[in-house]
């Protein structure tokens, strides 16, 4: 396998450098590149899509390396967005500036789109790793999947929900001096104890931590229906027994097994032979 495999990820990323590390230590594949999306801004972009929709793109990166369809072998897709141009005073300049910015999210989301065999994690039309999926829609459907899910909610006013249940902390929306029986929305959100791990990650077809055995099929049916496999459940304690308190779209990959398991996905994803050869 002679491909590139691409991070794509911002600067502190400390589990995409992780990962970037694990692949090191294994070699015996192609170059292994972390790219910022700034590096991405930066780059020379050639992007062609033809009437049937095939896209081939061609990127020139900052220090003078080049991509193109045939020499990207993987990609793990954890982009928070691409950065805005450099600020300018409000008028025409500004909407030039918000335009470009468009255009250059655009643009990355139709280069992933085109290499989606190849790519790790959510792939849509606005080419973040988190896409338009809101973590309240994903534990959504985590539960309809038939994962236990923690109980989440709200109020318009603080004094309608009642005291906290365990493993529970109710947020004010807005600051506001009236107590907890003011008149202010308040959101019910499921908090863990302070040190607890309890994840479960999604790599592929395989799932991985403690309880993959009890959870692994809802999960593969989750990843289904978010459209990536790529992604990590937090559980935490209750009394009824642990339950799915959030839904990472981009994981954390704080965990060895799971850096791992994800450089072990991207060496598999790049030794497919996905790439066009024309």
């Amino acid at each position: 396998m002679s491909g590139s495999i691409l991070l794509l990820a911002a600067p502190e990323d400390g589990g995409a450098a992780a990962v970037a590390r694990a692949l090191s230590a294994r070699g015996g594949h192609g170059v292994v590149l972390v790219l910022t999306p700034a590096e991405l801004a930066r780059a020379r972009w050639s992007h062609r899509v033809t009437r049937a929709g095939v896209a081939a793109t061609r990127i020139t990166l900052p220090t003078g390396r080049v991509l193109d369809d045939r020499t990207v072998g993987a990609v793990l897709n954890r982009l928070p967005g691409t950065p805005p141009a450099t600020r300018t005073a409000d008028g025409p300049r500004a909407k030039d500036a918000q335009y470009a910015h468009s255009e250059r999210q655009a643009l990355v989301a139709s280069w992933l789109l085109s290499l989606a065999p190849r790519v790790i994690g959510l792939v849509d039309a606005y080419g973040t790793a988190h896409g338009t999926v809101s973590p309240t829609t994903a534990l959504v459907h985590a539960e309809r999947c038939g994962l236990p899910v923690a109980r989440r909610g709200g109020a318009t006013r603080g004094g309608l929900v009642g005291p906290p249940d365990p493993g529970e902390r109710h947020v004010p929306r807005l600051a506001w001096p009236g107590g907890p029986g003011s008149p202010v929305p308040v959101d019910v959100l499921s908090v863990a104890p302070a040190g607890y791990r309890d994840t479960l990650l999604v790599a592929g077809d395989r799932v991985i931590g403690p309880r993959a055995g009890e959870h692994g099929e809802r999960c593969l049916r989750l990843a289904d229906v978010l459209g990536t496999r790529h992604f990590e459940l937090r559980f935490a304690p209750r009394a009824t027994g642990a339950v799915v308190t959030d839904v990472r779209l981009c994981p954390r990959l704080d965990d060895p097994p799971h850096v791992e398991a994800t450089a072990a996905l991207l060496v598999a994803v790049a030794d497919q032979p996905t790439r066009r050869t024309e």
